[in-house]
């Protein structure tokens, strides 16, 4: 249990708040379909499979036992209706994708989040790639997201952290939910 406590800090250790409700959709609500995702999980408390891999040690466990707003931050951080984030975005889309990419000169930690959608129009796959990089520590977070029907089937983090006095960290944390 305190390498799942590790994995948080690792994970969660310096992050942006969540976007507010009152800012202008520019791109994808991502933070309210994953606030959807979190509400919906939360009230159903599905079995979940984890694996976690820190450096050269693994972990797995199986829980219902989940705080789904916790687990699913690194998700929320990745939407792009913050106010400092407005038009810092390419946007590429077609029928059923829509990708946005940081525009060059900007310095912001969302560099490229890809959103594919089912034929009704809801995210089926998500992916994010986020990048900070200041005088104490780097970090590089990939993460990714498949849903059926609206509904999170599995989830991944992966990536590195490195504080200036210290070594890179790999990490990697692959979610499988149940019914």
């Amino acid at each position: 249990m305190r390498k799942l406590f590790f994995i948080s800090l690792l994970l969660f250790g310096c992050n942006e708040s969540s976007s507010n409700e009152n800012t202008p959709k520019y791109y994808y609500d991502l933070a309210g379909f994953i606030n959807q995702q979190i509400s919906q999980l939360s009230k159903n408390q599905p079995i979940t499979w984890k694996n976690l891999l820190i450096g050269e040690k693994t972990e797995s466990i199986q829980t219902k036992d989940i705080d789904w707003k916790k687990e699913l931050e690194l998700f929320l951080q990745a939407d792009l209706n913050k106010q400092s984030y407005q038009l810092s975005y390419t946007k590429d889309s077609t029928q059923n994708k829509v990708v946005y990419q940081l525009k060059k000169g900007e310095n912001l930690p969302v560099k490229v989040l890809k959103i594919e959608f089912d034929q009704e129009n809801s995210p089926k796959h998500i992916d994010a790639l986020i990048q900070v990089a200041n005088y104490l520590y780097k970090s590089e977070k990939n993460l990714s997201m498949d849903l059926d029907k609206k509904q999170l089937k599995n989830y991944q983090i992966k990536g590195w952290q490195e504080l200036f006095i210290g070594q890179k960290k790999n990490f990697k944390m692959i979610g499988v939910v149940g019914k």
